[in-house]
């Protein structure tokens, strides 16, 4: 029996690297993500739809901003919520229940790939959870920040959420600052979405230098496809200016915070700047208090679009309802129209054929006659007294013969034909029936729809739609 060698038993595990977008929502962090696809690393599996939001895509996993949404409310928290994530959160029995089932979920999303994608700007706010989950799922973590002008992520969210613009520089603030600092022990590069747009294949060199990566496909093998992908309708706000739409300034804690990230991103992080960042990200947390109203102003509308949302979803679908009732009412009637028509059709022919049979046993008729006329007068010219008494015998049989043979096929004809005289008129009952009923149905669904249109919910909701959307789930 051969031994075996405790070492020839030891395998090294593949090296796998995460490679983790982070940036605020409408930051570019799709942009990027997308480029970074492109480049050779393996996007999720679950990959989130586009929307009018972000046509291209967001190149991100529906379970793993599920899971997020969930973790989140576990702690009594949002995406939008501008107070620091409680860190000691990460450490309860609900958080580690979460852990186990996030190794379930990169396992479903990214399977045995060697280098792959995330990103969800909720990770900014529970990076240490995600660096857990990847520790067991045994994978090696690189970050990639992204960052846009502050002024320029407020005028989308203003766009897309309706958020006012200090909110939104609140909660782009909150974001950039935590994610900096709770990824400050791992390997990480800083690019922006500005740079991204003007000179892609810099980021991607840049990045692969950083953080030691090769790309799959090079910049060379994907470039078209990511100069195809990259197009300037992804850039609908671009202004990288200290003051907003109005000329209002920066708040300092996002001066300050934009200053840095615009030193780092053109020269390259300072350790220097640490204790900077960590001062800004006190003072934010010590202005939470300040922040509370438009917290609560943002939650206020949010719940109060959900239900009147749900309302109008309510309403809609009642209308539907109602719609594919009088579709299939009509769908009915139209049914009952085609069979009138082809019972008409069939009785049209009957008639026809009960009209040729009519002329060809007249026609017989005279035929027969004829030929008795005709074998009467021979035997009349023959003088033959039998044989004119044969004749006529003969005639008189055929004549019978033929008279009967008429009845019983005007008889059958008329017979059938009172059967589809019947018939159709049941058809006819039934299809006034059945366009009473649709048109009953359609008066309905007018009704339905005309109360929908006019109603409250419909009229209060028309400006909160956009928000309806991006309170379920904001993108970058």
């Amino acid at each position: 029996m051969t031994s075996t060698s405790p070492q020839t038993d030891l395998t090294v595990p593949p090296v796998r690297t995460a490679l983790i977008v982070l940036g605020m929502h409408r930051s570019g962090t799709s942009a990027l993500a997308g480029v970074l696809g492109h480049l050779g690393a393996a996007l999720p599996q679950d990959l989130m739809a586009p929307s009018d939001m972000n046509a291209k895509g967001f190149f991100e996993s529906n379970r793993i901003t599920g899971l997020n949404d969930r973790l989140l409310a576990q702690a009594g928290f949002t995406w939008w919520d501008p107070r620091r994530f409680p860190a000691a959160w990460f450490d309860t029995p609900e958080a580690a229940t979460l852990l186990d089932e996030a190794v379930e979920v990169l396992r479903a999303d990214y399977g045995d790939a060697a280098l792959f994608v995330m990103k969800d700007p909720r990770i900014c706010r529970l990076l240490p959870f995600w660096t857990a989950a990847l520790d067991r799922f045994g994978a090696q973590v690189r970050i990639v920040h992204t960052h846009r002008a502050a002024w320029d992520v407020a005028a989308s969210l203003a766009r897309w959420a309706e958020y006012e613009p200090e909110f939104g520089l609140v909660l782009w603030s909150r974001h950039v600052l935590d994610a900096e600092a709770d990824s400050r022990a791992l390997p990480r590069c800083f690019t922006s979405f500005e740079a991204l747009m003007d000179d892609w294949r810099a980021v991607a060199r840049h990045i692969a230098d950083a953080l030691d990566l090769d790309w799959p496909r090079g910049p060379d093998q994907a470039g078209a496809a990511v100069d195809d992908f990259l197009s300037r309708d992804l850039q609908h706000f671009r202004g990288a200016s200290a003051t907003g739409p109005d000329g209002q300034p920066l708040p300092p804690v996002a001066a300050e915070l934009q200053q840095v990230l615009g030193a780092w991103i053109d020269e390259g992080e300072s350790s220097q700047d640490h204790d900077r960042l960590d001062r800004l990200r006190s003072a934010l947390d010590a202005s939470g208090p300040l922040f509370d109203g438009l917290a609560l102003r943002t939650v206020h509308r949010a719940r109060q679009v959900a239900h009147l949302s749900g309302r109008v979803e309510s309403l809609t679908a009642d209308l539907t309802l109602a719609r594919r009732d009088l579709s299939r009412a009509g769908q009915e009637a139209d049914r009952r129209d085609a069979q009138i028509a082809e019972q008409a059709e069939r009785l049209e022919v009957m008639e026809r054929r009960q009209h040729v049979a009519s002329v060809q046993l007249r026609q017989l008729t005279e035929q027969r006659e004829r030929e008795m006329q005709e074998r009467l007068r021979l035997a009349i010219a023959l003088d033959d007294p039998n044989a004119m008494a044969d004749r006529l015998d003969d005639l008189a049989e055929r004549v019978e013969r033929v008279t009967a043979e008429r009845s019983r096929e005007r008889d059958r004809l008329n017979a059938e034909a009172e059967a589809m005289a019947t018939e159709g008129a049941r058809l006819r009952e039934d299809l006034a029936t059945a366009r009473a009923e649709r048109d009953a149905a359609q008066r309905w669904g007018a009704t339905r729809e005309a109360e929908l249109l006019a109603s409250t919910s419909w009229r209060v909701t028309a400006p909160l739609r956009a928000v309806s959307r991006v309170a379920r789930r904001l993108r970058p």
